[in-house]
């Protein structure tokens, strides 16, 4: 069915939040292997002829191949819808947030459809209004522009100096799913919840990168014994890029496992190890999944190319620079534990305290 938008209305998506409460660029966070906004991207192109973004890190996005346009008025998602309004060139605009994990093109067809003799098309759900999930006209920028000038930034503030067409969740049968349509992400413990919906991932993971020599395993010990004391059960994954050996020549499970047993495991009444044979490490997901459900959170050294959110272990008489910050920006990267003061755009956390490093994993995943 084609659900194409008319031509007079274009796509917006808002790329310029600090993501403060997140700690890192939520636009980019990959989900469903895709980042955040990638998947907005997705849903806008089957729709609109002409699709913007608009914040000031065009570099971010340049792979995408739409224009970035950075905001007119900086600060504030008023700022950029009304640059949205300005750039786009068309007298209607559909704007969205980039941090929504499940936008239905199927709706944003429907509210556009509703654009006629209004300004504003917003849906009205029982929580609340969505700003920005809604249709735009020109004629609303005399208001936002005054209301800029004045530093109100509360959208929806000026709806009733405009046409404003208020659409019920009744009008939008079969097209909102409760805790689903609107949701967005602002938090790492919001991205972990939808992350495991989206992929099935029913355990909480963190993973600590850093650059060898830095002590990374040394402050993970101590995070571990400081949670343990809190009562939390944790599971820990070490990557090794080497080969390595549990067993050793002699051992009965050492002979069982030379004779050609792919999987080999020894019980005891205090614990179980297993051998498996494998020709390529297994994902990070798949062995977390198959070997951690009695855990309330597993803890990883390494796996720095993983999807994994990463706390990164910085010492500077170590390395001056950053293994997800500079050169390399992931997305996936929460908080880095250093031994000096960095200006950086997530938490930074002191190497030496153990405990705010434990407190920020609790903060983060457990409570």
């Amino acid at each position: 069915m084609d659900i194409r938008c008319p031509a007079d209305v274009s796509g917006a998506i808002l790329v310029g939040g600090k993501s403060r409460r997140m700690g890192c660029d939520k636009s980019l966070l990959p989900l469903g292997g895709k980042p955040l906004v990638e998947r907005v991207i997705d849903a806008f192109r089957p729709l609109f002829s002409h699709i913007i973004l608009v914040g000031d890190r065009e570099e971010r996005f340049a792979s995408h191949g739409l224009p970035v346009y950075p905001d007119i008025v900086t600060g504030s998602a008023l700022g950029g819808l009304h640059t949205a309004l300005v750039r786009a060139g068309t007298p209607y605009l559909f704007v969205s947030a980039c941090d929504l994990p499940w936008p239905d093109p199927r709706l944003i067809a429907r509210l556009c459809s509703m654009r006629d003799g209004y300004d504003v098309v917003v849906p009205r759900m029982p929580h609340g209004l969505e700003p920005l999930f809604a249709v735009y006209g020109t004629g609303c920028l005399p208001a936002m522009e005054r209301m800029l000038r004045e530093g109100n930034f509360r959208i929806y503030d000026f709806y009733p100096e405009v046409r404003t067409r208020y659409v019920e969740q009744g009008e939008l049968a079969g097209l909102v799913v409760p805790g689903r349509t609107f949701v967005n992400i602002n938090t790492p413990r919001e991205f972990e919840t939808i992350r495991n919906k989206e992929e099935g991932m029913s355990v909480k993971a963190v993973s600590f990168v850093a650059k060898s020599g830095t002590g990374k395993t040394t402050l993970l010990e101590k995070v571990i014994v400081e949670l343990k004391g809190r009562g939390y059960r944790l599971g820990v994954i070490k990557h090794d890029a080497h080969r390595f050996e549990i067993d050793h020549p002699g051992k009965d499970s050492h002979r069982l496992t030379a004779a050609g047993a792919d999987t080999m495991l020894i019980s005891s009444p205090e614990k179980l190890a297993v051998v498996k044979k494998h020709d390529a490490s297994p994902p990070i997901d798949e062995l977390i999944a198959t070997y951690f459900g009695d855990v309330d959170i597993v803890l990883t050294e390494g796996f720095k190319k993983s999807g994994l959110p990463k706390i990164e272990v910085h010492r500077k008489e170590r390395s001056a620079t950053l293994l997800c910050r500079g050169e390399a920006h992931d997305p996936t990267l929460l908080a880095v534990a250093s031994d000096e003061p960095l200006e950086l755009d997530v938490p930074v956390l002191d190497l030496n305290s153990p405990a705010q490093v434990a407190d920020f994993v609790e903060r983060a995943f457990l409570k």
